[in-house]
């Protein structure tokens, strides 16, 4: 789960997002389920979208880009920085010079793309509002239903007004993840070589064609 945190592919989980009751406005009446719904429909229903995100875990605090549109994304970082064209995963590591492309299972998208967690629903997660209350904001707790899952628990913070992620913390079996999302955009037109592997910017990189 620790993939940049461990300078290889991008640590961040990102999961399914539900209300907290005492939230303030309107919304304040809907279930867990049905906000997680609505953020749910956020990610899914965007045409292209741009979110900007500060990560720490491990003691290491790593900053990125994630661009996204349909089924393909693409992940910037200092550590690690991933290209997903709809069919093959390339992923570039600066400290070796290296580029492994795969033809990626459900698990591998997920881990290198932490909004597909989102854009997944609730499936598999038991939600509970959290403790912790925040105005303006929902907070849950979400639980795995597979005990065997390598995460422990997720708390998500959503802004009320728009559904819009604010911040995760993951609690898994390496430790905790905190990401905080620092900006987030929908209906970005992005052009097809966003989300291509750019070849000619990494020319001494070593391939590593493992499809």
């Amino acid at each position: 789960m620790n993939r940049i945190i461990n300078h290889r592919l991008l640590t961040t989980i990102v999961a399914l997002l539900a209300a907290l009751p005492m939230a303030v406005g309107a919304s304040a009446a809907l279930t867990a389920q049905q906000v997680a719904q609505k953020a749910a429909a956020v990610i899914a229903g965007a045409k292209g979208l741009s979110a900007g995100f500060v990560a720490t875990g491990s003691g290491v605090t790593s900053k990125g880009t994630i661009n996204g549109s349909g089924t393909k994304f693409s992940v910037i970082t200092p550590q690690v920085s991933i290209w997903y064209n709809g069919k093959s995963l390339y992923t570039y590591n600066p400290r070796t010079s290296e580029t492994t492309i795969t033809t990626p299972d459900a698990q591998e998208l997920l881990e290198s793309n932490p909004l597909l967690y989102v854009k997944g629903g609730v499936s598999g997660y038991t939600c509970t509002y959290s403790a912790t209350r925040q105005k303006g904001k929902y907070v849950v707790d979400l639980t795995p239903r597979n005990k065997r899952s390598g995460i422990k628990k997720m708390t998500f913070t959503v802004n009320a007004s728009d559904f819009h992620i604010n911040k995760i913390v993951v609690v898994g079996s390496g430790g905790t993840t905190t990401v905080n999302v620092t900006s987030f955009k929908t209906g970005v037109a992005f052009p097809a070589s966003v989300f291509e592997y750019p070849k000619a910017r990494y020319p001494k990189a070593e391939i590593i064609d493992l499809r």
